[in-house]
C-alpha cells in the first residue's frame, strides 16, 4: 500500500535516545494507493463547509475538527482494507484510532491567508498527514527539527532561529503522505508566500501502549476549548491507558 521515500528514526529526529515512545519509528514520506476519488470528495466536502466549520486556534492553524463527524468519507479512508496494518508494520506498533473523536481527524487549509502551523510538538502519538490539494505552493513543507524538543523550543520561542543544518524538510505532494511519530517532536509547516495546500490529518495511538500520549488536559482546551471531549477522555485513560500502564508495571 506504501513507498517509503524517506524514513527517520525518532533517535535520528531527537539526536539521542528517548523513553516516551511507542517505538523508535520516527517520520517517514510516503507514496500511496489509495483511491482518488475518495480524496477528492473529502477535499470538495471540506471546501464546501470550510466557511462554516473551520477555525484558526492558537498554532495559526486553520482546520475543521473532529472532521469525520462532518464528512464520514474520512473514516472509509481511516478504514481503507490493509491501511492500518501497513502504517501499523511501519510503525512497529499495532495502531488503532485515537479514541478522542474531537481530534481524531482534521482538516487543515493552509496559506497567506490561513496561516501555518508554528513550532510545537504533536499531542497525539502517531499522525498521518494526506496532501488532498497543493496548489501553486511555496514554502509549505513540515520543517522537522533534529535535537532536543526543548532546547529547540527555548530558540524559536525566545525569538532566535535554529541552525539550517538541524533542520530536515518533507515536501507535501498530492498522492502521497506524511506518516510519524512526531510526540515531543520540534516540528512546523514552513511559512508559504503564495498558494494554498489542504491536507487531511488522521490521527493514531499505539494499542499496546495507549498511555504513550502527550495531550494534556490544558494542551486539549487549548484547542477545543468546550470540554466536550472530557468524557472521552477520563473513559480513555480508566479503561485503556491505566490498565495497559499498569500491566508494565506488573
Amino acid at each position: 500500500m506504501f513507498d517509503v521515500k524517506q524514513q527517520f528514526t525518532r533517535r535520528e529526529l531527537l539526536g539521542k535516545p528517548t523513553y516516551w515512545q511507542a517505538s523508535d519509528f520516527g517520520a517517514a514520506q510516503l507514496r500511496h494507493q489509495y483511491p482518488a476519488d475518495l480524496l477528492d470528495t473529502i477535499r470538495s466536502k471540506a471546501l464546501e463547509i470550510k466557511d462554516e466549520n473551520s477555525e484558526n486556534r492558537p498554532l495559526n492553524l486553520r482546520y475543521i475538527r473532529g472532521a469525520h463527524k462532518l464528512i464520514p468519507e474520512i473514516l472509509d479512508l481511516f478504514y481503507l482494507p490493509g491501511r492500518l496494518e501497513a502504517l501499523s508494520e511501519l510503525a512497529e506498533t499495532k495502531l488503532e484510532i485515537y479514541p478522542i473523536s474531537v481530534i481524531t481527524t482534521a482538516v487543515t487549509f493552509m496559506g497567506p491567508q490561513d496561516g501555518t502551523v508554528d513550532w510545537h510538538g504533536d499531542g497525539v502519538p502517531f499522525t498521518e498527514l494526506i496532501a488532498l490539494e497543493v496548489d501553486d505552493v511555496s514554502g509549505g513543507a513540515l520543517e522537522i527539527y533534529r535535537g532536543d524538543f526543548d532546547e529547540g523550543s527555548a530558540v524559536v520561542h525566545g525569538g532566535g532561529d535554529l541552525p539550517v543544518d538541524t533542520l530536515t524538510h518533507l515536501t507535501h505532494e498530492v498522492g502521497s503522505s506524511i506518516f510519524g511519530q512526531i510526540m515531543r517532536v520540534l516540528h512546523r509547516t514552513e511559512p508559504m508566500a503564495s498558494g494554498s495546500r489542504i491536507t487531511l490529518t488522521l490521527n493514531h495511538s499505539s494499542a499496546e501502549k495507549p498511555f504513550i500520549d502527550d495531550n494534556p488536559m490544558f494542551y486539549l482546551a487549548a484547542d477545543n476549548p468546550t470540554f466536550d471531549w472530557v468524557d472521552e477522555y477520563v473513559d480513555d485513560v480508566r479503561t485503556r491507558q491505566l490498565p495497559a500502564y499498569m500491566a508494565t508495571r506488573s
